[in-house]
């Protein structure tokens, strides 16, 4: 006999995501390895932020999560602008027709809100031993767990991160590249508003230069940095002292077009973890469903990481509630519908950040004319401006 119809492997963000929306689609979930999520900091912003799209922002919403963000710290983006080889890209809410081309918020923020809703979620049971060996069983999967508890499910979930054990257990193979590159983060206050606006801009040496607009904290403008550079680069920049960091970035202001931000002073540490492009053979095995980083990873050059695993959860549970009375909720059948439904815009994603970061590599600087020309030719074209911001909105399918 099953303890629970489905066991969610990872206690992150996309894992207590998905164990939140299977149970509110009637199914028994076991999450494994549900930690807690770390504190609000005392000061300031989290690390760690996201670029949350329309469709990722409606699931959370559906799940009775987004009402339980501070609305003091969640920054909607108005407009956004990409700049390189001396052109620019504009992108504006307004102009789409949208009422926010995405919306800033810490992922630890997030986490504390799924946390606050599961616990009154009666469909989850939550573990927090981790899962240590498991194997397939005549009704679907046996886990052990790391306190000696053994579970037997019908489906198992991995959201358990790129090196996921679920898929090594289950078999599935996995293609990697990594891009030679690691992402830097780090808040800073600057002198003057940002106007909810993203300024991102590729760099020579083949890196992207993002900052995302953050909510003000104590009467300071406040910002965030993603910048994606060569790990030798990434690793002096981590190094730095966050005065000697705010100074490096403000040298890079004028390639965003970002002079009038004014001085940069770092509002607290900075991090850095590399950068990888990888994709699983296939999101679905034998009596097994892949979700997010476990799944696919991508260049955060589009901040499309989260969307896409959180995209993964709602098309899981839109297809796990469809199924008939007494159906597994691992059924080959079942888990191939999945499959299908996030394979094209899982594709379309990956090829889209990794040609660019092919188009854009240093190699190809011979290019920056005509890079520039196409360029400015998407600035003036509104119907395609409209159609890539529905599609990175969640808005839009792809043919």
């Amino acid at each position: 006999m099953l303890d629970d119809e489905v066991a969610v492997v990872g206690g992150g963000l996309v894992g207590k995501a998905a164990a939140l929306a299977l149970a509110q689609a009637g199914l028994r979930v076991a999450l494994c390895g549900a930690g807690s999520a770390p504190a609000q900091p005392q000061a300031g912003f989290a690390q760690r932020i996201y670029a949350v799209n329309a469709a990722s922002r409606r699931l959370l919403q559906r799940l009775r999560v987004w009402e339980q963000l501070p609305g003091e710290r969640i920054q909607p983006v108005q407009a956004m602008q990409i700049a390189a080889d001396g052109a620019t890209l504009h992108f504006d809410a307004y102009s789409q027709r949208l009422e926010s081309l995405a919306w800033i918020v810490e992922s630890d923020a997030v986490e504390r809100a799924l946390d606050l809703v599961l616990r009154f979620e009666r469909g989850v049971r939550l573990h927090a031993d981790t899962v240590v060996r498991a194997q397939r069983a005549d009704a679907g999967w046996q886990l052990e767990l790391s306190g000696g508890e053994v579970l037997r499910v019908g489906l198992l979930v991995g959201a358990d991160g790129r090196s996921s054990r679920v898929r090594e257990w289950s078999g599935i193979g996995v293609r990697s590249r990594a891009y030679g590159q690691s992402a830097v983060v780090c808040n800073f206050s600057c002198a003057a508003a940002h106007g909810a606006r993203a300024l991102q801009a590729f760099t020579p040496d083949g890196g992207v230069l993002a900052l995302l607009p953050l909510p003000d904290w104590q009467g300071q403008h406040q910002v965030s940095l993603v910048w994606s550079a060569p790990d030798g680069l990434a690793e002096q920049l981590r190094a730095l002292p966050g005065e000697q960091l705010a100074e490096r970035v403000q040298q890079q202001l004028p390639a965003l077009g970002a002079e009038r931000l004014g001085g940069l002073r770092a509002a607290g540490a900075s991090a850095a973890w590399p950068l990888l492009l990888q994709r699983a053979e296939s999101v679905a095995g034998d009596g097994v469903a892949l979700l997010g980083d476990s799944a696919h990873v991508v260049h955060p050059m589009a901040g499309h990481g989260l969307n896409l695993g959180l995209q993964d959860v709602q098309a899981l549970a839109a297809v796990l509630a469809r199924r008939l009375p007494g159906e597994s909720a691992g059924r080959p059948e079942l888990l191939r519908r999945y499959a299908r439904a996030r394979a094209e815009q899982v594709l379309a994603m990956q090829l889209a950040t990794d040609g660019l970061h092919r188009l854009y590599a240093p190699q190809l600087r011979w290019m920056a004319p005509l890079r520039a020309l196409g360029l400015l030719a998407v600035d003036r074209l509104s119907p395609l401006k409209t159609w890539l911001a529905g599609y990175a909105s969640g808005s839009s399918v792809l043919f």
